[in-house]
């Protein structure tokens, strides 16, 4: 009886053992192929620069996006032609551009085909630039010289003594921020200057397009003495948004560095345009504030600000004093974190426009969010802004990131077979060993 009990209770925990491990593998098994799925198709494998297979995909499809947003029963030149227009009328000029390039994806057959062997019959200019002078073709009149007419720079004619008078008004104009002009104005500071951010989609005489030059004249900075006029009201305890003049106070330290300067003020730029149009999801001007903290801390720059402030001393002094109590006040391994941030918008706004950014920045939701919209601009380009305006957050779905293999990825899919095998060898063990219950009288 003995011998019999024993060889009963061998296989019960044999099979109790078989179950545990098994079980254990499996909840491992799903752990692991989780991580994996998020290492492997996570926004942060972007990179700063998407390969060449991430944008082809998602150009396709934002491609297939543009055929799918015009309304049945509409003509689609028709339908085109109206938005390109009302994009006019709204001096969104980055998002009529984008129309101009989505044009062989949204007309007609025949018309696609004519726009692009008119643009292939250009001598001049990127690819872009020849489609979009193809494209102006097939608007209509009174659209194309309306298009003409808003992109096109100011000609004016001056003599040598009056460009010198005119370039030194100009500098003491430069100094007098976004901010300045139109505190109040919250949503034109956001498309900033449209003659600015867009002169370079205008037409010249001749007929080419003007170089791109992306804005290079929008801020919203501030200067120096700006930065403490509105830090004094900080102190002072007035309703001013500390994010905003923390985020000036750190491009204006950055301005140090005149191999990042420009970008980054850039990228600041849109961010404070965003913010004071209100067009941040709550998420991310969340994060952004988050962020913001780790870099300079709000306790932090309040308190040596506000010493700095305390001093009677010349506006000159002021100043350096101010911006030095704001950079004291920074955290390295923090500004590091903004500033790969700082750089995806930047790029965002160099692919756009600023205007373009921030109507691209309103979808996001998380930092990840930023790197996909990152991929659609460097694959869309204007197109991307059109698309946005049109389908708004469900752009982000368009972005194709796609699997960066690394050696990281590699060791952790062999991990991953590894445990699926075991798991198979636990499962093929356990039926091996099952034997029929046998039902023993006493």
């Amino acid at each position: 009886m003995t011998r019999l009990r024993r060889r009963r209770e061998s296989p019960r925990q044999g099979t109790w053992r078989q179950a545990l491990l098994f079980n254990s593998l499996l909840i491992l098994l799903a752990v692991l192929g989780a991580r994996i799925m998020t290492n492997a198709y996570t926004a942060e494998s972007v990179g700063d620069v998407p390969d060449i297979q991430a944008r082809t995909e998602t150009r396709r499809a934002i491609d297939e996006a543009f055929q799918t947003i015009i309304p049945k029963g509409n003509v689609a030149r028709a339908f085109w032609a109206d938005q390109i227009s009302r994009e006019l009328a709204s001096r969104d000029f980055s998002a009529a551009r984008g129309y101009l390039l989505a044009a062989p994806v949204m007309l007609e057959r025949d018309d696609s085909r004519a726009i692009m062997a008119a643009a292939d019959a250009e001598e001049s200019g990127s690819q872009d630039e020849r489609l979009a002078k193809a494209a102006l073709l097939f608007l209509p009149n009174e659209t194309r010289a309306e298009y003409q007419r808003a992109i096109e720079p100011p000609r004016v004619s001056m003599t040598p003594d009056d460009q010198g008078q005119e370039s030194g008004e100009t500098g003491s104009d430069d100094e007098t921020t976004a901010e300045d002009a139109a505190p109040a104005e919250d949503e034109q500071s956001a498309e900033g200057d449209p003659a600015e951010e867009d002169a370079s989609d205008a037409i010249s005489e001749d007929g080419e397009p003007y170089t791109p030059r992306r804005a290079a004249a929008f801020s919203m900075v501030g200067d120096r003495a700006d930065l403490v006029r509105r830090a004094q009201r900080w102190i002072n305890g007035d309703p001013v948004d500390s994010m905003q003049i923390r985020l000036s106070a750190i491009s204006l330290i950055g301005a140090n560095d005149t191999g990042q300067a420009a970008s980054q003020a850039r990228a600041i730029s849109v961010l404070k345009a965003a913010g004071r149009a209100r067009r941040l999801t709550p998420d991310y001007r969340t994060y952004l504030t988050e962020r913001i903290d780790l870099a300079m801390p709000e306790e932090r720059a309040f308190g040596a600000v506000r010493d700095a402030l305390s001093q009677v001393a010349p506006m000159a002094q002021l100043e350096d004093q101010v911006l030095q109590a704001f950079e004291n006040s920074i955290d390295p391994q923090g500004l590091a974190r903004l500033e790969s941030d700082l750089a995806a918008i930047h790029r965002i706004a160099e692919l756009t426009s600023p205007s373009g950014a921030v109507t691209l920045l309103e979808t996001a939701e998380s930092p990840e969010d930023i790197r996909k919209l990152q991929l659609i601009a460097e694959a869309g380009g204007d197109r991307a802004v059109a698309l946005t305006k049109q389908i708004g957050p469900r752009v982000l779905k368009l972005a194709q990131i796609g699997v960066k293999w690394s050696l990281n990825l590699a060791l952790q899919m062999m991990a991953l077979t590894a445990i699926a095998m075991a798991l198979a060898w636990t499962a093929l063990s356990a039926v091996s060993k099952a034997r029929p219950v046998r039902h023993f009288r006493s």
